[in-house]
């Protein structure tokens, strides 16, 4: 994953933990992503996969499709 896609990511799934009212620890909860690696994912330090932006997107109730940007011409 780029730098600057990485970046789109994490900004997008803070903003939408946010949105939720939801809190870093509540969504490790949900997901079964554990909470340092979730911090390091929103720190642009990890890279989110596939499988963790579905979980996160399920325990949102949110289509995956938003935690991600439309174009890759970032």
């Amino acid at each position: 994953m780029t730098t600057d896609l990485r970046r789109a990511v994490a900004l997008t799934v803070r903003s939408e933990i946010v949105g939720a009212g939801r809190t870093v620890p509540w969504l490790a909860e949900e997901t079964g992503i554990a909470v340092h690696v979730l911090q390091k994912q929103l720190a642009m330090q990890l890279d989110f996969t596939v499988t963790d932006l579905a979980e996160i997107a399920g325990a949102l109730s949110i289509d995956v499709a938003r935690l991600v940007p439309r174009s890759v011409d970032l």
